[in-house]
């Protein structure tokens, strides 16, 4: 073992430094009795006791520190904490003593040592307006009243409501507490709550403060308490140096001439006595030689009492609550706010803009008082926004929806523009593309730092305490603002967020998996079902459906990029039956020609003819007809554009079904295309699981299953292995031998040859040759020669 030891000992002195790093903020410091600052724990937002100006501490409490530090030769140094976690940064050692108006109470003294210094009492405050006029706490019964988190009048005023509100039938007192003072009176301004309980000092400086817009009603002082300053229990040379230089504060004057500066008194021998067993001076200021109530570690039976607290356990129902109408409603609008982000519309691309620069600028913090205390300038609003819960979920909509949509457009450019193409080629308009194409594909992408936003509105909910919503973490401020029981508290506080945190990650990855069609199992077998041949119906298709001399007629076509012409005045006319193939070099305007014929790209001049009538005309908006008729030509595209999200009889499907189709006979007729192709038994398969030759026949039947006059192909097998194009060129020799009239762009020439009964030769956006294969074969175009010799090596 002694041999481990040495031959470790350099990872075992790093371990042992960690450990002290780690332990050493949660030891109780030693007092330094030579250094030359006194160190104050103190919350600067509780005038006049305690507040900020010309970034200053000033008010009674910084003033007495500054004059007991001058007694001692030394200077006084404030250390600005809320109230909340002021005696936890008292026992880290972050200062010598906490001087905040801390009124004493039994739970406090098990924690500190109190010596008193003040007495005071608190007030009732309402709207100088109101005919309410409350005098005792007797008076508040069914009433709502705000008040400085963790006073020590709010037990008072809960005893009130069970010992005489209830046993008179009264509906109780509702107590909700705030941050701070001035937020409690912006919450009787905004008609949050009915009444104010104040400190009378406070109370007397916020009247004040606010232009008399409130009053204060109590005629006499209530429930007087004491104020103590708060120290160590074990830091017995430190109180009694602290006791010392409060005597001498008082024979000086001084003491006497801060408490009537401020209108303030030193604690009568009445309230002293009541509260003997709670402070550590007598009666006399003199320090008494023990301290009876004390309270030393993690207090365990109070950790597992609170573990079970039926407060802790609504508060988590609300949390959940807001935090799952926060992400839906902030997923569902931050949506808007991408989708409007991608539009095309300046203006719509401005606002939204707008919106998600502000509200990802503003802190929740701050949004959440605004929205409480718009009330204040807007009345009507206080029936929603007086209600806590409410006023915390709008606050949680406008800022997490600002995130959201950036998170959203991020996926949804991740969904590819080809397969908005596949659905506007299948006659889907913009919100059934979006809501059956791109959403579903967006929300996998989506959905993993969506899972991360919830996780953080969860946590966020802990904000909305500032407006009185008891959620967790208010609950645990209310118990330890009263008992110090900080890290138990807070412990349990941590449990249960982890806990909601867990189980709400956990039913998101099931929701998360369920969308993954990478690992569905389809095991279903599909039966052959006998129909008449594809063929026969197609023919029978074709003799009723020349209603025109052509198929297709093409006018006048002109299409520019920017200063390139990609198309010169193309005249085509598409006989029925026909199966043309466009041929050309990369660049010539192939692609761009079979897009413009079924819209996917705008046409600058010209006009379509689509069976006798006008299609599509240069620079004009697709009108109703249009997307009516797109149904009537078949596209293939060269990278299948499959829906990844829909198995391969639900991409066959999603057409008819949005054209209102009759479903059955759809369907049949979806399964009998697949055996025509050669794919019927991977009807239930998802795309990822099939090769892409197989893709490609999928995309054929899925532009044959609306029984299509004409089928465009855009090079359908330059993705494809060497190996796989040859499934993909029989599929479509035989629609030819059918009948079916075909416009095909492909780099296969000896297929193009053999299939086709008319060729095209494109170069430079213009049609160069429009004639029969043998014709082109014995053509003196020494360039169309040279492309063709090109193309057979």
């Amino acid at each position: 073992m002694s041999s481990f030891l040495l031959s470790n000992e350099k990872i075992l002195r790093i371990i042992i430094g960690f450990i002290f790093i780690f332990i050493s903020p949660l030891t109780i410091a030693v007092i330094d009795e030579k250094s030359e600052t006194l160190k104050v724990g103190i919350d600067l937002t509780y005038a006049p006791f305690a507040y900020l100006e010309n970034n200053q501490a000033e008010g009674f409490d910084p003033d007495f520190m500054r004059l007991l530090a001058e007694k001692a030769n030394k200077t006084a140094y404030f250390n600005d904490t809320r109230i909340e976690n002021i005696i936890i940064g008292l026992e880290s050692g972050h200062y010598d003593v906490v001087a905040s108006a801390l009124y004493v109470n039994a739970t406090r003294a098990k924690q500190v040592d109190f010596i008193p210094y003040l007495q005071t009492g608190g007030v009732l405050l309402v709207r100088q307006n109101d005919n309410f006029n409350p005098q005792t706490l007797k008076d508040l019964c069914g009433k709502s009243v705000s008040s400085m988190k963790g006073a020590a009048w709010i037990e008072t005023m809960n005893q009130v409501s069970q010992t005489y509100c209830k046993p008179n039938n009264l509906n109780p007192i509702i107590v909700k507490e705030y941050p701070s003072a001035p937020e409690a009176s912006q919450a009787l301004l905004s008609h949050g709550v009915d009444v104010q309980y104040e400190d009378a000092a406070v109370a007397n400086m916020v009247i004040n403060q606010l232009n008399n817009t409130l009053k204060i009603t109590s005629k006499n002082m209530l429930n007087p308490v004491l104020i103590g300053l708060a120290v160590r229990k074990n830091d017995m040379v430190f109180k009694q140096n602290l006791v010392d230089l409060i005597k001498m504060a008082k024979q000086s004057g001084q003491y006497d001439a801060l408490l009537k500066k401020y209108n303030l008194a030193y604690p009568s021998q009445t309230l002293l006595n009541d509260n003997l067993d709670y402070i550590a001076t007598d009666l006399d200021g003199n320090l008494k030689n023990n301290n009876k109530i004390e309270q030393k570690g993690f207090n365990w039976n109070y950790f597992f009492n609170e573990l079970i607290n039926s407060n802790f356990v609504k508060a988590s129902f609300t949390v959940i609550s807001l935090s799952c109408l926060a992400w839906i409603s902030a997923l569902l609008f931050g949506l808007l706010l991408a989708l409007g982000n991608r539009s095309k519309q300046f203006i719509l691309i401005k606002v939204t803009s707008l919106y998600i620069w502000l509200f990802r600028s503003l802190p929740l913090l701050v949004l959440l008082i605004y929205i409480y205390s718009l009330p204040r300038f807007w009345e009507a609003s206080s029936v929603i926004l007086s209600n806590p819960f409410w006023a915390g979920l709008i606050a949680l909509i406008l800022s997490e929806s600002a995130y959201m949509a950036e998170i959203h457009r991020g996926a949804l450019q991740a969904v590819s523009n080809d397969q908005i193409d596949a659905g506007r080629a299948l006659g889907l308009r913009y919100w059934a593309i979006q809501t059956k194409i791109v959403f579903p594909q967006a929300l996998r992408i989506a959905l993993p730092p969506l899972t991360n936003q919830l996780v953080t509105i969860i946590k966020l909910t802990s904000l909305v305490s500032v407006i009185s919503l008891t959620e967790i973490l208010l609950v645990g401020q209310q118990l330890y603002t009263r008992n110090f029981l900080v890290i138990e508290t807070l412990t349990v506080v941590a449990i249960y967020y982890v806990a909601i945190v867990t189980i709400v990650t956990w039913l998101i990855k099931r929701f998360e998996v369920y969308l993954d069609v990478t690992k569905r199992a389809n095991n279903e077998k599909i039966q052959f079902i006998t129909l008449d041949s594809f063929s026969k119906k197609e023919s029978d298709s074709l003799s009723t459906n020349k209603t025109s001399k052509y198929v297709l007629e093409l006018q006048h076509l002109n299409k520019n990029y920017g200063h390139t012409k990609v198309l010169n005045n193309i005249n085509l006319n598409v006989n029925w039956g026909d199966v043309i193939s466009i041929i050309g070099p990369s660049g010539s305007g192939k692609t761009t020609l079979i897009r413009t014929i079924n819209g996917l790209s705008n046409l600058d001049e010209g006009t379509i003819k689509f069976e006798g009538i006008p299609f599509i005309e240069g620079r004009k908006l697709h009108d109703k007809q249009f997307y009516n008729r797109i149904v009537h030509l078949g596209m293939v595209f060269q990278n299948y554009n499959l829906f990844p999200h829909k198995t391969v009889l639900e991409n066959l499907l999603l057409a008819p079904q949005y054209h209102d189709k009759d479903l059955e006979n759809s369907k049949q007729l979806a399964l009998a295309l697949l055996d025509k192709v050669g794919m019927l038994e991977h009807a239930n398969k998802y795309p990822h699981q099939l090769s892409g030759g197989q893709q490609q026949r999928v995309a054929i039947a899925r532009a044959l299953v609306m029984e299509p006059s004409i089928m465009l192909f855009d090079e359908p097998t330059s993705a494809l292995d060497p190996e796989l194009v040859n499934e993909v060129l029989l599929v479509i020799a035989q629609l030819a031998t059918e009948g079916m009239t075909m416009l095909i762009v492909t780099h296969e020439m000896s297929f193009a040859f053999k299939v086709s009964n008319r060729i095209i030769f494109m170069e430079k956006g213009q049609i160069i040759h429009d004639d029969s294969p043998d014709i082109l074969k014995n053509c003196d175009d020494k360039r169309l020669q040279q492309f063709l010799n090109q193309s057979e090596h």
